[in-house]
């Protein structure tokens, strides 16, 4: 098995030892993503579909909040986030990713 996760009504908890879509595609209006073992969540600017000049790696054990693309339009940043490659390092990721928490009378 590539991938295990344990979803909880508002969170996914997952184990992932293989590399995953370079830019994965969230319609939510942000996105909050805590790498408790393995290299962080790396995230950069693309521009125009080309790869960022500078990727950055967020610190295990840190959170990062991004927003996602049905988050406010303006400013458009091209900011976009992405798993390390580590399929052929052997090394295994824990993730932790909660759903958004809307109001719900707000969407009432």
């Amino acid at each position: 098995m590539n991938q295990q996760t344990l979803f909880a009504p508002d969170a996914a908890l997952s184990i992932v030892v293989t590399d995953t879509p370079e830019r994965p595609v969230d319609a939510v209006t942000a996105r909050l993503i805590c790498t408790y073992r393995g290299t962080g969540t790396q995230y950069g600017v693309w521009m125009d579909g080309a790869q960022p000049r500078r990727v950055i790696t967020s610190p295990t054990g840190a959170s990062i909040a991004l927003r996602g693309p049905e988050g406010p339009e303006r400013p458009a940043s091209g900011l976009m986030h992405r798993s390390p490659p580590i399929e052929s390092s052997g090394e295994t990721r824990l993730v932790l990713v909660p759903d958004p928490i809307f109001d719900p009378e707000e969407a009432a």
